[in-house]
């Protein structure tokens, strides 16, 4: 944006040069202004540059996110299929069976660490929305805090992720606003006081 304006105000400038009232001082000093103009082409052509290749790396940068967030979708998916296999099975249980117990002791719900790895690259914590990255930063709390003691939370949290990851990706494409991003992400809604009053009772 910065290079954006200063090339404008250089056309501008040159433009200028070339009004009427100007006309005597361009015929006097032809050859310096050749120069300046010159100068300024020359200035111009390079912020141009400048802009275009800033322009190219956001985009790619951008590009990259969207494929990491599709990536940590896929996780999260994987994880939230093997989970509601694990609670189907442990829920099938007898109450007699002494292995039910300890069941999620030596099966434990799986937890997509690749959010943790996510959310620490540069790339992504640079170009995710405010609201996501807050709403994603909670939502791993949830998860940790969840995947123990109640199953039923951690399937809503690994689900209320894929929906956070979902709309990030439409606002990354801009297929939604900033405002509809947060106005969604409000409607998902978190889980933290569900999981405080469940581990009080």
């Amino acid at each position: 944006m910065f290079y954006t304006i200063i090339t404008i105000l250089l056309i501008f400038i040159s433009f200028i040069i070339f009004l009427p009232k100007f006309k005597s001082a361009t015929e006097q000093y032809s050859l310096g202004i050749n120069f300046i103009l010159t100068l300024i082409a020359t200035l111009v052509g390079v912020l141009l540059a400048i802009s275009i290749t800033n322009y190219e790396s956001d985009r790619k940068e951008k590009q990259d996110v969207i494929k990491l967030l599709n990536s940590a979708i896929t996780a999260v998916d994987t994880c939230q299929d093997y989970s509601e296999e694990l609670i189907e099975y442990f829920d099938n249980l007898p109450d007699s069976d002494n292995f039910k117990q300890e069941f999620y002791v030596k099966n434990p719900l799986p937890y997509p660490t690749y959010l943790d790895t996510l959310l620490m690259q540069s790339i992504v914590s640079k170009n995710l929305s405010g609201a996501a990255l807050s709403e994603l930063n909670e939502l791993l709390i949830n998860l940790k805090r969840s995947r123990q003691n109640n199953s039923s939370l951690y399937l809503v949290a690994l689900s209320q992720a894929i929906k956070v990851l979902s709309l990030e990706i439409a606002f990354q494409n801009r297929e939604i606003t900033e405002h509809q991003l947060n106005a969604q992400l409000n409607n998902i809604g978190t889980i933290a006081d569900s999981i405080d009053n469940d581990k009080n009772k």
